[in-house]
């Protein structure tokens, strides 16, 4: 199983999610889009399969099959697809017409034998245990609410604490009272909800449920709400430029005045510029919601092994533990790979680096350097 249910984004703040939908699909089969909780008269299918063309065109496909009705997509042999793409609109009549046709059991039947689903607002919807809180208008009078139930019981409202654009402050302050108040009122028994931004996405695999992205979701249960933060990377771009440069001076200027004196701005600054073209590839931004506490570098080298290249946070944030859960993240991705890092010889951070498992590999006139031998797993 490997289904990706998105709050409702498009563009920018889904592209990891396509990356990694790109780096577990066969390129040899074309994608599927359903484009169905959308009704063709007030949406042009025309105009949602040129939509769908530019939105995942990060994803290598040869080409993209767009169904037009329920029944077409009920008599398709899924596996012929490298994923599934169920695009939003009204989630009940996604799900009557998913229901009604058949298709409903087919494409359940699908994900549980391993298939690739990305479901996006109604899409990630029906991916829960129940519709029954969704706003939308239930012109078609589904009464079956039931969704796939992915998530260990919990439903899932998309779009939450996005804003409107054509609204005014105000009138988006009362658009998420009412979600909110909604969703409190439908939790009060029983029922579960998670409730997602455009910009985070649920992760269902057989490793389990996680939420990604770069805003804070919430959990209802009982009529409480939970907002949970998530600190994420997001790639670097050219506007994060002074932003990683004072983040980087923060956390090396009395290490580089220790070694070769007072700081020099211009000298820096040089190389800076040669460090970010070197690296900008393998860069990332480390946000907490919308903030940006810190700068990550770390990439495949030549020889294959994984380099960890900078973790540096902003101080407000330091001592909370982030730098270190993004180590340990980043050796559990390449575990299969030696990973090297050098520091400051003035840095205590040696210690740290032990108990995760790194060895001495070496020294430089300022810096020492690590390695942690890539994981064996021995055959039984």
């Amino acid at each position: 199983m490997k289904v990706f249910a998105n709050g409702g984004g498009s563009g920018e703040r889904v592209l990891s999610i396509y990356e990694e939908i790109n780096s577990l699909i066969d390129h040899n089969k074309p994608a599927l889009y359903v484009p169905l909780a959308m009704e063709s008269d007030k949406h042009p299918y025309d105009g949602c399969y040129e939509w769908i063309k530019q939105e995942i065109a990060s994803i290598d496909v040869p080409s993209i099959k767009m169904v037009e009705s329920f029944e077409e997509l009920v008599s398709l042999d899924y596996k012929d697809y490298s994923f599934i793409f169920i695009g939003g609109g009204n989630t009940c009549r996604l799900l009557k017409g998913l229901k009604d046709s058949g298709a409903f059991s087919k494409l359940k039947d699908y994900i549980l034998d391993n298939g690739i689903v990305f479901g996006g607002s109604a899409g990630a919807v029906i991916m829960g245990k129940d519709v029954s809180c969704s706003m939308d208008d239930n012109y078609v009078n589904l009464e079956d609410t039931t969704g796939f139930n992915l998530l260990n019981g919990y439903s899932v409202f998309p779009h939450y604490t996005n804003v409107k654009s054509k609204l005014t402050k105000e009138e988006n302050e009362e658009r998420l009272k009412l979600f909110t108040n909604r969703i409190i009122e439908y939790t009060q028994e029983d029922l579960k909800m998670l409730a997602i931004p455009e910009e985070d996405t649920i992760i269902i695999n057989d490793n389990g449920i996680k939420i990604v992205g770069y805003r804070p979701y919430y959990k209802f249960e009982k009529g409480e709400m939970q907002m949970i933060d998530i600190i994420n990377l997001v790639p670097y771009t050219d506007d994060d430029y002074e932003f990683v440069y004072e983040v980087k001076k923060n956390s090396y200027i009395k290490y580089v005045e220790e070694c070769w004196g007072p700081w020099n701005e211009e000298v820096q600054r040089e190389l800076f510029q040669k460090f970010i073209e070197a690296v900008r590839n393998n860069a990332y931004i480390i946000m907490d919601g919308n903030n940006k506490i810190g700068f990550y570098n770390g990439e495949v080298l030549e020889n294959g092994n994984y380099e960890v290249g900078n973790i540096c946070i902003i101080p407000e944030y330091q001592g909370k533990g982030i730098g270190t859960k993004i180590l340990k993240d980043k050796l559990e991705e390449n575990k299969d790979r030696d990973i090297e890092i050098q520091y400051f010889k003035q840095n205590p951070v040696g210690a740290l680096y032990e108990r995760l498992g790194f060895v001495p590999n070496g020294e430089k006139q300022f810096h020492y350097l690590m390695m942690k031998p890539r994981q064996v797993i021995k055959k039984i």
